[in-house]
């Protein structure tokens, strides 16, 4: 029997080679492999050696060569091609062990690997006789097959496994040579792996998986998830609406709580337990069984204040201290803690009937982009609340409005079909905090309906979109009402 390895990553090789030789493997190695091997002192045959050529053109003809080729290929079930194997003299490869060089340290032309992707495709492709590895965790599986051999069910698996493998180094090879800066390139190749069953999906009679971008490292696949229940479907899609919100507020304590994918309580305080309590407060009831995130490690004291309100399902937080987890998780058993490192803002892809509908990431306006068309101006904290407002509308489903007072949301009127309906629920959910409190919609008022809703219930700064013909009545209506008004550069639809 005979094994090829042709390693970057050579984790592991000083376990797996030695024992592969006292399984009765002879060793083939390419390279670097056969170096580390030499150092090791394992037995071995360099590719050179076998195919009577040397490593060619810096190292990028190595493995090419039929006498490595054919024996890994030939179809062991058909006598010609043993007959040709026997005629060449060469005897049959039947365990391949290969890996790529990690293309994305260092994207380059010298680091696109052709030699490796070609082992591991011709031994897949045979997989009927050849076994094929590309991931050092399975090393300790393979070995502990090794006496027994692997079946054709274990070798497929692992076929599959390859083939995926360099499907994804190939189109991680793909997105940079097509310019990966580019957000909407020609081409835009994802390689998903499944990296989490989930519970449920959007219902409990659907089934739920959560897939990563193969050599993406950072994100929700790196998050854990502390407690006794697996995450749903939903717990993920909520956890990320209410930590892309938290990440737009800045470094000062800060509180997102959302339900349904959209906010419905936030707020920036002096310290974390008191952002947490002004968030709540911002609708008691919708925050029942939602997703709270928080951008200060979970404490006793913080902890001790959840158990005091309705419970959650999910709490994000960067990290836990103390008994905190404990308390929460004696008492609310099947609530989860995830403890999320943080990640860049991903492509925004949605599935359509026969295709994908892709765009970047939303931009949020700083106040500086605000411009004033009334002559009352609000003061630094309303603008402050305006800003806030902002970054809620646009993390709600539209139709959005929202008011917020003093750093604190105090109503969200989110997914309406119509701009003044969600004018009224947000000015209902506000009740009496709505006076002095400052206002943003997701989008222009395309009539004076929603505007006049919010300015009767006592909002004195408002901000919105313009690019509605009634723009001009809107800013009046505004001016005559004494409030500030502000048009934003640009409207944040969220479906």
């Amino acid at each position: 029997m005979q094994a090829l390895i042709s390693l970057y990553d050579k984790t592991g090789i000083e376990v797996l080679a030695p024992a592969l030789l006292e399984a009765g493997y002879s060793i083939i190695a390419s390279g670097g492999t056969a170096e580390a091997l030499r150092q090791l002192g394992i037995e071995h045959t360099k590719v050179e050696d076998l195919t009577g050529f040397p490593s060619l053109f810096d190292g990028r003809v190595k493995t090419l060569h039929p006498a490595i080729h054919g024996p890994i290929l030939a179809d062991r079930s058909k006598e010609e091609h043993l007959d040709e194997l026997r005629s060449q003299r060469w005897s049959p490869i039947d365990l391949v062990v290969v890996n790529l060089y990690p293309f994305d340290a260092d994207p380059s032309v010298e680091l696109i690997d052709i030699g490796g992707p070609a082992l591991v495709r011709a031994g897949a492709k045979n997989f009927a006789s050849v076994t094929v590895v590309v991931d050092p965790d399975d090393y300790g599986w393979l070995l502990e097959r090794l006496a027994e051999g692997t079946n054709l069910d274990d070798r497929r698996q692992l076929a599959a496994k390859a083939f995926a493998y360099v499907s994804a180094y190939d189109a991680r090879v793909a997105n940079w040579l097509e310019d990966d800066t580019a957000v909407l390139s020609i081409h835009k190749v994802l390689h998903l792996r499944r990296a989490m069953e989930l519970r449920y999906g959007e219902n409990p009679h659907q089934s739920g998986a959560f897939y990563v971008d193969d050599g993406v490292q950072e994100g929700w696949g790196n998050a854990q998830w502390l407690g006794t229940e697996a995450p749903s479907y939903l717990n993920i899609f909520d956890a990320d609406a209410a930590q892309r919100l938290l990440e737009r507020l800045g470094s000062d304590p800060a509180c997102v709580i959302v339900k349904h994918g959209g906010p419905c309580g936030v707020a920036r305080r002096g310290t974390i337990v008191d952002a947490y309590i002004e968030a709540f407060e911002g609708d008691p009831l919708s925050a029942f069984g939602g997703v709270v995130a928080i951008n200060r490690p979970l404490t006793d004291e913080l902890a001790q204040a959840m158990l005091e309100r309705p419970k959650f399902d999910v709490l994000v937080a960067p990290g836990v201290l103390d008994h905190a987890e404990e308390l929460i998780l004696a008492k609310r058993r099947r609530s989860r803690i995830v403890l999320f490192p943080g990640a860049p803002s991903t492509l925004g892809i949605r599935s359509v009937a026969g295709g994908y509908l892709v765009q970047p990431a939303d931009e949020l306006e700083s106040t500086e982009e605000l411009r004033l068309v009334t002559s009352k101006e609000a003061s630094p904290s309303e603008l402050a609340d305006a800003w806030l407002a902002i970054a809620v509308a646009q993390a709600g489903a539209s139709n959005t409005v929202t008011i917020v007072k003093g750093q604190s949301a105090v109503g969200v009127g989110q997914g309406q079909p119509s701009r003044v309906d969600a004018s009224k629920i947000a000015v209902t959910k506000a009740g009496s905090k709505a006076h002095g409190g400052a206002a943003a919609s997701d989008a222009f008022f395309p009539f004076p309906d929603g505007l006049e809703t919010l300015i009767d219930a006592g909002v004195t700064t408002i901000v919105a979109p313009s690019g509605s013909v009634k723009d001009d009545e809107i800013a009046a209506i505004a001016e005559r009402a004494g409030i500030a008004f502000y048009f934003a550069p640009r409207r944040h639809f969220r479906h």
